[in-house]
């Protein structure tokens, strides 16, 4: 009895740090919106400055806590070379979807991501690619599509830059998620992130000349900064690794959809931002489309 208590505890405590994760990670447009709306920066400046904090705050902890982590092979260089241009791709990406389209469109989106990997896992691992995998992945893309605001009445009132740069989103998302699959288990979520972030942000140096830096921050700006990399980047992430201790990864893939019902609620409250209705049943189709595979993998 005190041992099925014990693991329903740690069940309960699992999914409450996966949902937490989420909760920081919908954090995460409305600190770009803040920064973008109240700067010069740009897009790709904000990718590069996040991508380097970000390297600087999991290169040092992965130094002081698990230092023979970071002994990479030679033959995996590849891959995580592979995973930090993904990475620096996708927050070029996400800023701008942020901005063109708002956090939480940009959030639903981004949510995508996982009818993009199974994709890519029939071609690289031969996956099976049921019909019903497929169904629920147009599914997904359709849902995608809704919630984009897209109007197929009249591209005139289209945002074509947002939709690019929306659709974009997953494709680099999966990307970066695709070259860590293996290598996380073999080096840990916080050296291979860290080592991901070092390479986007030596691959994002050399556009900075041509581009707006975010400079100088304001006290707004400047905490809007902190919490996108203590918050939405090493506290969800740490928070996500230590929940997937105690629950499966597909429950936790599951509950982290959560996100955008955190990234909605956000937006309302502090941006103001409104969904149609046609956008709210894009949501909840993209919501279905990603729990359904999720549940299956997870089986």
């Amino acid at each position: 009895m005190n041992e099925r208590l014990g693991r329903i505890n740690g069940s309960v405590v699992g999914a409450a740090l996966v949902v937490a994760a989420a909760a920081a990670w919908g954090m995460s447009g409305i600190f770009v919106t803040i920064i973008l709306e109240n700067s010069n920066g740009t897009s790709v400046s904000l990718a590069f400055w996040r991508d380097t904090a970000a390297f600087v705050t999991l290169f040092l902890f992965t130094l002081l806590t698990r230092p023979q982590n970071l002994k990479i092979e030679r033959k995996d260089l590849p891959w995580l070379v592979g995973m930090g241009f993904f990475l620096g791709g996708f927050h070029i990406f996400y800023n701008e979807s942020v901005v063109l389209n708002g956090a939480a469109v940009t959030t639903v989106m981004q949510a995508a991501m996982p009818a993009v990997v199974t994709v890519a896992a029939f071609y690289l691992w031969k996956e099976e690619l049921t019909r019903e995998k497929i169904g629920f992945m147009m599914i997904i893309f359709t849902g995608t599509a809704m919630a984009s605001g897209v109007n197929i009445f009249s591209l005139e009132q289209t945002n074509t830059t947002g939709l690019i740069a929306g659709f974009t989103v997953p494709f680099f998302y999966a990307g970066w998620t695709l070259c860590g699959k293996n290598m996380v288990s073999k080096y840990g979520a916080t050296a291979c992130l860290a080592i991901a972030f070092g390479v986007a942000s030596i691959m994002l140096l050399p556009l900075q000349p041509f581009t707006n830096q975010p400079f100088p921050l304001n006290p707004a700006m400047g905490f809007a900064f902190c919490g996108l990399i203590a918050f939405s980047t090493f506290g969800a992430f740490t928070l996500y690794l230590l929940g997937m201790k105690y629950i499966q990864a597909g429950i936790a893939s599951i509950l982290v959809m959560s996100e955008i019902l955190f990234a909605g609620v956000y937006a309302w409250f502090l941006l103001g931002e409104r969904l149609t209705s046609v956008q709210v049943l894009g949501t909840l189709l993209v919501i279905t489309g990603v729990v359904w595979l999720s549940y299956r993998h997870s089986r």
